[in-house]
């Protein structure tokens, strides 16, 4: 492989994660030109879907050119030579595909290497559902990565590689689930032992099975819980009849650990609790 950019500028991170035949790596690059030439890559290892995170590239690949951006998927035939180039930093992940998990859409594997997949439909929620889940792990969001999410991205891929792309949970059936949850979370909402696994629980189902239904959205189970507390602290904050403290509003929509609340509160609002509550008069803390 040659690498080709600023080398005085130059700055970029791997992080990989396995959890039994999932390999996942991120990768975070300033901009930079990667060419790779033909491989010996064995079957084992041949196959990969390059996900564009955050940022936008070109990828010259099997007779293809292809621009990704965020949310992109291209399949990576390792064998076959390619060129990839980013202007601007790029964020992105890499899933490995095991042979034993693909080998029988090898055919198909190579007909789509260099093609975006994009768009709506099973790629598209595959997409999301590995981002959603990335996310979780790196920002620690009050679990680790579930064992189920590694399964639910197999059948994703499954139903992506598929010619007829038939999903195993329909539109009405994950509608309803995604409403019972809801109920359930809002119902709990204030119980800080109240965590994203028992959604599953309670509604009788599996956590892959649940894991599907909010892959189809683009989120997880623990994502949802933790956009639902930190809405109903915004609400607080916001109609608050009597002066209050954030951390006591905090605690009562749910948070037991306020360090964690304070970066989650930020990540989504853009903005501190205490900058939320007294609005553009914040200033900077506002922006």
């Amino acid at each position: 492989m040659a690498l080709e950019g600023e080398p005085e500028a130059f700055h970029g991170a791997l992080t990989r994660l396995t959890v039994d035949d999932l390999q996942l790596m991120s990768v975070k690059s300033s901009p930079l030109i990667s060419r790779s030439g033909d491989s010996a890559a064995t079957e084992e290892t041949c196959f990969s879907i390059q996900l564009v995170h955050s940022g936008r590239c070109q990828l010259r690949h099997a007779g293809a050119e292809t621009v990704a951006e965020t949310g992109d998927m291209v399949v990576v035939d390792a064998r076959r030579p390619y060129e990839l180039t980013f202007k601007r930093p790029l964020d992105g992940l890499v899933l490995f595909l095991p042979w034993a998990r693909v080998g029988h859409h090898a055919q198909t594997l190579e007909k789509l290497a260099g093609r975006r997949m994009s768009g709506t439909g099973p790629a598209a929620v595959l997409s999301g559902f590995i981002r959603s889940a990335w996310d979780q792990l790196v920002e620690r969001e009050g679990e680790e990565w579930p064992q189920s999410a590694s399964e639910v991205i197999w059948d994703l891929l499954a139903l992506v590689l598929r010619d007829d792309c038939v999903a195993e949970v329909t539109g009405s059936r994950a509608d309803d689930l995604r409403r019972r949850a809801k109920v359930l979370v809002d119902h709990q909402l204030f119980d800080p032992e109240f965590r994203s696994s028992a959604i599953a629980e309670e509604l009788g189902l599996s956590t892959r099975y649940l894991q599907q239904v909010f892959a189809e959205v683009g989120t997880t189970p623990a994502r949802f819980l933790l956009a639902r507390r930190l809405d109903a602290v915004a609400a607080r904050l916001r109609h608050a009849d009597k002066p209050c403290r954030i951390t006591d509003i905090a605690l009562e929509c749910g948070f037991s650990d306020l360090s964690y609340f304070s970066r989650a509160f930020r990540r989504r609002f853009g903005v501190s609790a205490r900058g939320y509550r007294l609005g553009p008069a914040a200033g900077a803390d506002w922006l």
